[in-house]
């Protein structure tokens, strides 16, 4: 697996990508993020605790474009990548490595003590290097998807909540039937700004459980 980020392209027409670098946003997909966030809230403007974020697969970093404006000056969003960013912030704490030779663990440490109780949000954008041959790319999607479960399930706090990307396929049912067990409700959820002609489409769990259902 050697990429967990999606690089901006240009196509005719997509206005999308026109306004994202109008705005000087380092991909279009910050506005499936922002689609997201006003549809289902997840950040509060009133919020009594520094609130914890983990962005998995965050390069090129458009979704820490969005974020870290909505973080008051205690907050902290740890991201990772194998690939570099170039987005530098005193609320950001950026691991540049492999998430799946990363323990989930790992990730309150990185944010340190104030973390240690769990996170509010965890943000998965991530896709996997294709090769081309359908159930190899399919599999190696879900490998990641687990991962991130897993590292949701261990860093959120009670009420916390997930969004991932996911491509659409016969597992995908299973995935979200394993999310349930953990979060209070389970969207399926395809913003306007995805080309039309993509598989992909994102996940948001909300409120994390703590203790999963049986």
């Amino acid at each position: 697996m050697k990429k967990q980020n999606q690089k901006q392209t240009k196509r005719p027409g997509d206005h999308f990508y026109k306004e994202a670098k109008e705005h000087g946003f380092l991909a279009r997909s910050v506005f499936k993020l922002q689609e997201i966030d006003q549809k289902f809230r997840l950040f509060p403007s009133q919020r009594k605790e520094p609130f914890f974020v983990i962005d998995l697969g965050c390069a090129p970093g458009s979704w820490l474009q969005y974020v870290l404006p909505k973080l008051h000056s205690d907050d902290k969003v740890v991201g990772i990548d194998l690939n570099s960013i170039v987005i530098t912030d005193p609320k950001l704490i950026f691991i540049q490595g492999d998430i799946l030779e990363t323990s989930p663990q790992d990730f309150k440490n990185a944010a340190g003590a104030g973390a240690q109780n769990g996170f509010e949000l965890v943000l998965s954008d991530m896709a996997p290097k294709t090769c081309g041959i359908k159930s190899v790319d399919q599999d190696r999607s879900m490998e990641l998807c687990k991962m991130a479960m897993e590292v949701a399930i261990t860093n959120l706090k009670k009420n916390g909540n997930f969004v991932i990307k996911v491509f659409q396929n016969n597992q995908v049912k299973q995935y979200t039937d394993d999310l349930k067990k953990h979060f209070s409700e389970v969207k399926i959820f395809k913003p306007e700004s995805s080309r039309q002609e993509s598989f992909e489409i994102y996940i948001v769990a909300l409120r994390f459980l703590a203790k999963p259902t049986i």
